[in-house]
């Protein structure tokens, strides 16, 4: 076999292995598989007209749906920190995929964001992505401090706290 044959061969093969690999992710949720770089996005769905009053398509009245990303190394505590972000955006988790792959987590959140008109809308959007950015920043300040355990007292130490 020659060289222009064999790379022929590779390069079939490379295709076929690409084919394979993207009918498999297409199973998974593509989107749902962790990135190697920090992101965090949030969109608003389009189609939550449930949400909408009948014939009102310009305003937005009472919860509007939303979908966040947060892609970013694993940690203890990343879903508590996830949580506790999204209550204080006072916005209401109705579904989350969350993914785990080599020390890297992807979080897909659906989020129900209480805004009264477009304006307060845009203001719940932007929060929202504030507030989930505190939570990847605050994982890299962790990621650069040493490991501290909690620390422990002594009964003496104890009684003295109380």
């Amino acid at each position: 076999m020659d060289k222009a044959a064999l790379l022929g061969e590779v390069v079939r093969h490379v295709r076929e292995l690409r084919a394979k690999a993207s009918h498999a992710a297409g199973g998974v949720g593509g989107a749902t598989i962790p990135g190697e770089c920090d992101e965090v996005v949030v969109v608003e769905d389009d189609d939550d007209a449930h949400h909408r009053r009948p014939g009102d398509h310009h305003h937005c009245h009472g919860p509007r749906r939303v979908r966040a990303w947060v892609c970013c190394a694993d940690r203890p505590g990343l879903l508590s920190d996830l949580g506790r972000a999204v209550r204080s955006a006072s916005a209401r988790p109705v579904r989350a995929e969350i993914a785990t792959v080599g020390g890297r987590t992807r979080s897909v959140l659906e989020l129900d964001v209480a805004c009264d008109d477009d304006g307060g809308r845009a203001v719940a959007v932007s929060r929202m992505r504030a507030v989930l950015r505190s939570v990847l920043l605050d994982g890299a300040r962790v990621e650069e401090e040493v490991y501290i355990k909690r620390p422990r007292f002594s009964p003496e130490q104890a009684g003295e706290v109380q």
